[in-house]
């Protein structure tokens, strides 16, 4: 009788403990899934860093305070609500042009990224593109978007709608143009 009770105990126990662990399983899935419906981060960073590099040398550096990834999308992507700071570098090290923005989106398989709110773009000349949005095809490394933008460079405010620019902003276009104002130096 204690032998067959042992038994019966043994056969309790197991079934309890497949039934937890399918539980388990079932409940996994289950978050996995709302997971893919109603946009939950896998992975949440603090003090985020980000570096690209080519053929050894960084080429450009990105801190956040806080990211957000979203591997388990149709379209993987990273988020960063509280902003971003990028730097570009050249083959030295040296910053050609930095991005300054409040919020920014990465589609991480597309290689592009969307910034807003207050996006501020600075050349190593210190001419600076001003926009609400842009975005940036990091592998394409050019910057570009259809917004209002305010380009300050020492002797003019250029305004339009709409640009294309390089990543380090040397080079840049105006879709269209909407105004120019000439700043004159009053210290002659």
């Amino acid at each position: 009788m204690a032998s067959s009770l042992k038994i019966i105990r043994s056969i309790v126990t197991s079934v309890a403990m497949l039934f937890c662990f399918s539980s388990c399983e079932n409940e996994v899935k289950e978050v996995q899934s709302l997971a893919r419906d109603e946009r939950i981060p896998m992975e949440v960073q603090r003090d985020f860093l980000l570096r690209y590099s080519d053929s050894s040398y960084i080429r450009m550096e990105l801190t956040a305070p806080l990211a957000e990834s979203y591997p388990q999308l149709d379209q993987p992507q990273r988020e960063f609500r509280e902003g971003i700071f990028v730097r570009f570098l050249d083959a030295n090290g040296k910053e050609t042009s930095r991005l300054t923005a409040e919020y920014a989106l990465q589609l991480i398989d597309k290689e592009l990224w969307e910034a807003r709110g207050n996006v501020i773009v600075i050349n190593e000349k210190g001419e600076e593109l001003k926009t609400e949005k842009l975005f940036w095809n990091s592998r394409r490394e050019i910057i570009y978007g259809d917004e209002f933008v305010t380009i300050t460079t020492p002797d003019q405010i250029i305004m339009g709608e709409g640009f294309t620019a390089d990543q380090d902003f040397t080079e840049y276009e105006l879709d269209r143009p909407s105004g120019q104002l000439n700043i004159e130096d009053d210290a002659s």
